[in-house]
């Protein structure tokens, strides 16, 4: 990574932020967090104390803080509080936001970072082991490892209906290298927080009883908006939807915070039944799948301002995926894998692994279950699933009193056939 020095200010001019806004986030800080030493803004705001040193004592030049009672310095140890003057901006601070968390990351430096994700982004072993145990071949294996490792967007169409989460899991399961995020953006006037505890996790150490919200971003140093954590995973189940590509607004506290896509920078960013939304996908595809074959995505604000940000996120979408892309956008797909054929030992493979989870009372199922879907012509990861499904569905039902017959057998392949066609185009294979 580059050095974390030169990402670290050491003057309030440094930040980047507009003096203003330094201004007003001293007031509410202030206002909610009561009188503090220029070391305890340090701390809170993450950046260095000569910082917060230097703010502190523009603001007393200003006559909006004041010393502590008995205190005659403004040096660390010195606590300040809101004079009437501070208090009275108070509420004109609070209408613009009532953001008062780390100080935000100016989006002019975010841009400027290029060290985004650290390290391997894979683990090419442990990626490849997972998908070829779930019956994926080895030569797709590698092409779906390709594409994640290099931050590109995949599709993967013809997965059984309960496969795309494990599939998911497994890729996430082999990331590896860390990302560094800022813990907020200031961009167009706005505060952007990224932070979110359900997709960004510490790689460092927690002291006992650290709370995980707001220690997870803290770096390896004492001082610093920006911070250290694992690969980030974000999940879409049931496609996706506008209000996971958009960034959300909070009315009472007036910030934004950052969309799902961009939790993910750096990480892997995944969505089940990709197709069953088109509209959405569309819009996924052109604020973050297109720019992000040049390394950026569209944060865009209610105002219908569009922010660019560096982003670097592999995504895999799940299903046919292509016909739901006008002609223009499926140049976001560089990589599109179909995994629906199934024969030979392939089908046997995924038929007895499917049915294993069932127990012996099952296991002589394998042999007929894939002759079966071979005669029938319904060689697919689809029908096999389901018609596995079925058999161990009926030897859950009947428990002791199962037993493996003829009729049961037919029946099975029957319902994968039906559910297909009542699903959409059955996905038979060609003879």
């Amino acid at each position: 990574m580059e050095s974390e020095s030169r990402w670290v200010p050491t003057t309030a001019l440094e930040l980047h932020l507009p003096p203003s806004f330094i201004t007003e986030h001293a007031i509410r800080t202030l206002s909610f967090q009561g009188a503090m030493t220029a070391s305890e803004l340090a701390r809170h705001w993450r950046v260095r104390d000569n910082i917060a040193i230097e703010v502190v004592a523009s603001l007393k030049t200003a006559g909006l803080v004041g010393l502590d009672s008995s205190q005659s310095t403004f040096e660390r140890t010195g606590r300040v509080h809101l004079m009437s003057s501070g208090l009275a901006r108070v509420e004109a601070a609070r209408q613009r936001t009532r953001y008062a968390g780390p100080l935000p990351v100016a989006l002019s430096d975010f841009e400027s970072r290029t060290d985004i994700a650290d390290g391997q982004p894979i683990d090419r072993t442990m990626l490849e082991r997972a998908l070829t145990g779930e019956s994926i071949p080895a030569e797709a294996a590698a092409e779906i490892g390709q594409a994640i490792a290099s931050d590109s967007t995949v599709a993967i169409a013809g997965l059984a209906f309960d496969e795309q989460s494990q599939i998911a899991s497994a890729l996430a399961s082999a990331l590896t290298g860390e990302v560094t995020l800022p813990y907020a953006l200031y961009a167009a006037g706005s505060v952007v927080r990224v932070f979110d505890v359900r997709y960004h996790h510490s790689t460092e150490d927690q002291p006992p009883g650290a709370s995980s919200d707001g220690e997870v971003l803290r770096a390896r140093g004492d001082f610093a908006q920006w911070g250290t954590i694992e690969r980030p995973f974000v999940r879409f189940a049931g496609g996706v939807h506008e209000s996971d590509i958009l960034p959300a607004y909070d009315e009472e506290s007036r910030f934004y915070v950052a969309p799902a896509p961009f939790a993910a920078c750096g990480g892997l960013m995944t969505v089940m039944d990709a197709g069953s939304n088109p509209a959405a996908l569309r819009h996924l595809a052109q604020l973050w799948l297109i720019p992000g074959l040049s390394r950026t995505g569209i944060i865009l604000l209610r105002s219908g301002e569009r922010i660019e940000v560096p982003w670097r996120t592999a995504t895999v979408l799940f299903g046919d995926v292509r016909a739901a892309l006008p002609g223009t956008m499926r140049e976001a797909l560089l990589y599109s894998v179909d995994l629906s054929a199934l024969r030979g030992d392939a089908l046997r493979s995924f038929v007895g692994r499917r049915l294993a989870r069932s127990g012996p009372a099952v296991a002589d199922a394998v042999e007929a279950i894939a002759s079966l879907i071979e005669r029938r012509r319904l060689t697919t990861r689809s029908a096999a699933a389901l018609a596995t499904r079925y058999v161990s569905d009926r030897a859950a039902y009947e428990g002791d009193q199962f037993q493996l017959t003829a009729s049961l057998l037919e029946a099975s392949v029957e319902f994968a056939s039906e559910r297909q066609s009542e699903t959409g185009p059955a996905l038979r294979a060609a003879s």
